[in-house]
């Protein structure tokens, strides 16, 4: 009995692991409480547990050494096919060869409001569009809440090519990517810009901290940026749909961040 019991609780400990894994949290601090519960001893034990020192986390490498250099007239220069066209059939990193085709983005061309991913799913991948199936459909009702429909935003990724089932774009596989991104926020020239992961929201803020500690406020574009262009553009990190189907209690904070981006874009 104790030994399953032992066996269940240890399940369980893993999926909250994982589970925390999955929205940014990574360590844990070393606290009183923590420190009495693996000290206890339910029975005889040759060593004690061991708990490693939490260590400070290291901050996300810079982008670059100076802020971009955000152009407000390049929407009068070029257009997203031309930002399309010069990406053509890429392969500058690893992702070509995990993908079918490339998802650039899709939406109006002029959009207010801009929706950032972290990266294409396998159905983004094969319809060539972000944001598809149940992710998609939740989005639209996401969407439709704040009264607006996929044809008045533009949406797109932080990365173009599908990393493969479970992975994640590495750092320089999202370096690679980024100018390409910029040019698209530099022609569109939207009021909010949401992003939806972890990994875009780290990117676009450079920052380190988890989604969870990101989520909920506006952040101005111009900590990346020069130029006053970017003072008229905001940034809410948020959660993205795949994640909200798996938690349904995260849904609220979801709905929070919404509420705060059609205020915004409503001028109130």
């Amino acid at each position: 009995m104790a030994d399953q019991f032992q066996d269940d609780l240890l399940e369980q400990v893993s999926k909250l692991l994982k589970y925390h894994d999955t929205i940014g949290i990574k360590e844990y601090p070393r606290t009183e409480v923590l420190e009495r519960f693996l000290n206890k001893q339910t029975g005889p034990s040759p060593a004690q547990p061991v708990v490693t020192p939490q260590r400070k986390k290291e901050p996300i490498q810079k982008l670059s050494e100076k802020k971009h250099l955000f152009d407000p007239e390049l929407a009068q220069k070029a257009t997203l096919q031309d930002v399309r066209e010069e990406i053509g059939d890429c392969h500058r990193c690893g992702l070509h060869k995990t993908r079918t085709n490339i998802v650039f983005g899709n939406g109006h061309k002029r959009a207010r409001f801009m929706i950032i991913a972290d990266a294409p799913a396998k159905e983004d991948d094969l319809k060539k569009m972000p944001l598809q199936g149940k992710e998609g459909e939740l989005l639209d009702r996401m969407l439709q809440a704040i009264n607006l429909s996929r044809d008045e935003v533009y949406i797109t990724t932080l990365v173009k090519c599908f990393p493969g089932a479970n992975a994640t774009p590495e750092e320089n596989e999202m370096r690679t990517c980024l100018p390409f991104l910029f040019r698209q926020i530099e022609i569109i020239c939207p009021h909010v810009i949401c992003t939806m992961g972890t990994r875009s929201s780290q990117i676009l803020l450079n920052s380190s901290r988890s989604l969870f500690q990101l989520r909920g406020r506006f952040y101005n574009f111009n900590d990346l940026c020069t130029n006053k262009l970017a003072d008229k553009i905001v940034i809410m990190p948020s959660l993205y749909p795949s994640l909200l189907l798996k938690n349904e209690e995260l849904k609220k904070a979801s709905w929070q961040d919404l509420q705060l981006i059609q205020k915004k874009l409503e001028g109130k």
